[in-house]
């Protein structure tokens, strides 16, 4: 859906540039065109009055036919004949245009550009004195060869334009769909994920309670199917939590409920909760802490954070490893690292531990439980209160986690 929205748009845009540029360059073409006509127009009524009318007053009519001008020169009477030209144009005949003649007669100014000799000429019909109007014409053959390299410049450039206006569009719509396409591919994977996560926990507790009622069996029995179940439901329930707050995490920061928060509070609560799972695996479990360490937060949220990051530490530590749970404050911020040995995540799997539903190929190949959100969920509840998780340098055999919150 997005590709063939992209190319539509892609068009769209690239015509849009492409006839915007056509009409730059015709306006540029008509003010370059109109530019050098007015140009030779300037010219020659300032010749005429620099040139001619001058000569005309002092020496009258006669001193015409001897003139060799760079421009054809023919006086007329009103009748429209030619009274005297220049020795230039003896055969020089444009058609005669009776309104313009009339028009200098009258005391006006006027040009027109006709053909003579398959060459335009640009013709000045100006009035002399009340017997005669002077008629004056350029060439424009100089004019026309700019008008013409003018035409193959743009004939060479315009393939280019096209080019690079289908490159500019396309660029442009990539960059300004990308969030909209970055919302499908996550909705896409989202959905397929939540199909794929959902489908395990209901097809085990559809089995056990099928199996369950194939035959009469004792309460004790029927108990153990029930806790179960529940215990089924309850990672139903969490993994809907994670998906909900997953759902979210792409379009808007969380709501937060903020209050005064003991971080050692939070973290002696969790320990305690994993105590049997540390006491059971022989980990050895330190902790450095800063006593009153204090942050406005939202409890419920910054709990369930820890919570992830120290059940996952539990979980990735080998038997008879090492957890490390050092506390500080930093430049305004607290600073809680995590530290643990860990061998069932290679080094290089490290980049993708905030991947959603990402899970080293350890970890899938010994069942280990969890779906690969708490890391990525963890991290977005701490960017909603303006701080942030980061992954230390690790050595091949420790892994190693920054949460970075707001002092008080």
């Amino acid at each position: 859906m997005i590709d063939p929205t992209k190319k539509r748009l892609s068009i769209i845009f690239t015509s849009v540039i492409v006839i915007f540029n056509i009409l730059i360059i015709i306006l540029s073409y008509l003010f370059w065109h109109q530019s050098m006509v007015n140009s030779v127009k300037r010219h020659l009524m300032e010749d005429m009055k620099t040139e001619f009318l001058d000569q005309f007053n002092r020496s009258g009519i006669d001193f015409v036919r001897n003139m060799w001008d760079e421009h054809h020169f023919q006086i007329l009477n009103r009748d429209g004949q030619i009274v005297v030209s220049t020795r230039n144009s003896v055969d020089f005949y444009p058609v005669l245009n009776r309104k313009l003649l009339k028009e200098a007669f009258g005391g006006v100014q006027a040009f027109e550009i006709v053909v003579v000799q398959d060459e335009s000429h640009l013709v000045f019909y100006f009035p002399i004195d009340g017997n005669y109007v002077g008629r004056a014409a350029k060439s424009l053959a100089g004019e026309i060869r700019y008008d013409k390299a003018f035409i193959r410049l743009v004939a060479i450039v315009l393939p280019l334009m096209f080019f690079l206006s289908y490159l500019v569009s396309r660029y442009l719509v990539n960059h300004a769909m990308k969030p909209i396409s970055d919302i499908f591919t996550f909705q896409e994977t989202f959905s397929s994920n939540v199909s794929h996560e959902l489908r395990s926990p209901l097809a085990s507790l559809k089995g056990n309670f099928e199996v369950s009622l194939r035959k009469e069996r004792s309460a004790d029995e029927y108990k153990e199917v029930i806790v179960f179940g529940l215990r089924e439901t309850d990672r139903i329930i969490k993994l809907l939590n994670n998906l909900s707050l997953l759902a979210s995490s792409k379009f808007k920061k969380l709501d937060l409920y903020k209050n005064k928060v003991e971080i050692n509070r939070l973290i002696k609560d969790q320990v305690s909760a994993l105590a049997p799972s540390v006491h059971a695996k022989g980990i050895k479990l330190t902790i450095s802490e800063i006593p009153g360490l204090a942050c406005l937060c939202d409890e419920g949220l910054i709990r369930r954070t820890i919570e992830n990051l120290l059940e996952n530490a539990v979980k990735y530590t080998p038997e008879g490893g090492m957890i490390n749970i050092d506390l500080s404050l930093v430049a305004g911020h607290i600073s809680l690292t995590i530290s643990n040995t860990c061998d069932s995540l290679k080094k290089e799997e490290f980049a993708y531990v905030f991947d959603p539903f990402y899970r080293g190929e350890k970890a899938v190949h010994m069942k280990m439980e969890g779906k690969g959100l708490g890391l990525y969920i963890s991290r977005y509840i701490v960017r909603s209160h303006g701080g942030d998780i980061k992954l230390n340098n690790t050595e091949s055999d420790l892994f190693s986690l920054t949460m970075f919150l707001p002092a008080k």
